[in-house]
């Protein structure tokens, strides 16, 4: 999983159409972030700001003219893999999200990403609540991508110091699975190379999901099949 996907591939009846829908969806999310962020930054007087709101209210009003009633929850993408694609994390369409691109080697995963001024806590800083959120979603990556569709059950974290807003990088590896349980550890780094946030994380599979898998036989995702 490198966006919020599970590896598991579904038939997708016209891939070019939806990878289409997708990319202008992509686009979108990005113009939106770009007006969150100036939305943060701006400094005009009150009535440019009073003056720019009809126009954001006729744009929401546009979209929202053929649009999910709720959450669109997990969806096929034009790779044929489930994401959803409303992440705050990794969702493409999400304009809150970095959004972040999870690289899975095998061993570690691993994203890249900026954030701006719509991420910030302490002055300068990114919010500790988003550090939190970025970890658990790269941790999250490793097992799915061994076949393993596991939750977060406590994640532990160390705020080492300050995380400046900007180019930020984020690793995470197992440490140790136990059937269907997982202790994996990541940690948040700045531009400088420099550890600001470590974690700790225990994922479990859920006892339903437990029931289609059948036993776990080893650490890349086998199972015997399901009893009966």
């Amino acid at each position: 999983m490198t966006a919020g996907g599970f590896d598991a591939l579904v038939p997708v009846t016209d891939p070019d159409a939806l990878r289409e829908q997708e990319q202008a969806g992509a686009a979108l999310a990005d113009a939106v972030r770009e007006l969150l962020d100036a939305t943060v930054r701006t400094r005009l007087d009150p009535a440019q700001l009073h003056a720019a709101i009809p126009a954001v209210r006729e744009v929401t009003e546009s979209l929202l003219a053929d649009a999910a009633d709720g959450p669109r929850g997990l969806e096929p993408s034009s790779d044929g893999r489930m994401r959803v694609h409303g992440n705050p994390m990794v969702g493409a369409l999400n304009p809150f999200a970095p959004p972040l691109r999870i690289d899975w080697d095998g061993e570690r995963a691993a994203t890249r990403f900026t954030v701006g001024a719509a991420y910030e806590g302490p002055p300068g800083c990114l919010h500790g609540g988003i550090a939190a959120a970025v970890l658990d979603q790269v941790l999250g990556v490793i097992p799915s991508s061994i076949g393993l569709p596991a939750m977060t059950a406590t994640l532990d974290l160390r705020y080492r110091r300050p995380t400046p807003l900007g180019e930020l990088s984020a690793t995470a590896w197992l440490v140790e699975r136990d059937g269907w349980k997982l202790r994996l550890e990541g940690e948040l780094t700045d531009a400088e190379g420099e550890v600001t946030v470590s974690a700790t994380g225990l994922f479990v599979v859920p006892r339903v999901a437990r029931e289609h898998l059948g036993t776990p036989t080893g650490d890349a995702g086998e199972f015997a099949p399901p009893a009966g």
